[in-house]
């Protein structure tokens, strides 16, 4: 595996006394978190310890995600996805159900990583179909969106995953602001502490404008670039 960040091609070394983190890039000191199996990866990706990864993601130290689903007759890779660490926000990790008091862990409480409540851009190929995407390609998605997550709070970066996510859903090039107030419900939802979602939502259409994700058109009306 190569770092998707800097091309480095010996992601090898594994991290001791790290919870949540498997691997990282002794160049860019990129961090990496490996999750296998046999089944395509679908809604849900299974955790470890919801207060550690929770923190990590509040911290901003989260790994980068890499999700690969192999076939295991046939001992091949099908497909890798690359889940940048910058987009993970607070309304993808989900609590699992705390473990039996009569369970060996009482009262551990695991979680989940919701990929539907990710954007699309979230989730970048790296392999599919036993196909290798193009390195450089696979470079260019994930540096798209640098500049417009890191540095961020977890709550910032979560307002703007969540509306990039509510834009994808419409699913049209070109869009109305009405068209995204319609996801104000599902957003309050998602963050109760915010009492001003519309506003909130404009706030971030003009994020996502700053950083060349949206064109303004004028009248209440946003295209995709």
């Amino acid at each position: 595996m190569y770092c998707p960040n800097c091309l480095e091609p010996r992601i090898t070394r594994q991290i001791a006394n790290t919870p949540v983190k498997d691997f990282h890039c002794p160049l860019c000191l990129q961090t990496y978190q490996l999750k296998s199996q046999k089944q395509p990866f679908k809604a849900l990706v299974i955790d470890g310890a919801y207060r550690t990864f929770s923190e990590a993601v509040e911290n901003g130290t989260a790994p980068n995600l890499v999700l690969m689903h192999y076939d295991n007759s046939h001992l091949r890779v099908v497909d890798v996805d690359l889940v940048p660490r910058f987009f993970l926000n607070p309304s993808c990790i989900i609590p699992r159900k705390p473990l039996s008091t009569h369970a060996k862990r009482a009262n551990w409480v695991g979680c989940n990583i919701s990929l539907e409540k990710l954007p699309p851009d979230a989730r970048i190929e790296m392999v599919r179909d036993q196909r290798i995407e193009e390195p450089k390609r696979v470079q260019e998605k994930y540096r798209r969106f640098v500049p417009l997550f890191l540095d961020k709070t977890s709550i910032e970066r979560g307002w703007t995953a969540d509306v990039l996510r509510c834009v994808r859903e419409i699913g049209k090039q070109a869009f109305t602001l009405q068209e995204v107030y319609a996801f104000e419900r599902e957003l309050q939802k998602l963050h109760p502490e915010n009492k001003n979602i519309q506003p909130k939502i404009r706030q971030q259409l003009q994020v996502l404008r700053d950083h060349g994700i949206l064109k303004f058109a004028g009248a209440g009306r946003y295209e995709l670039v």
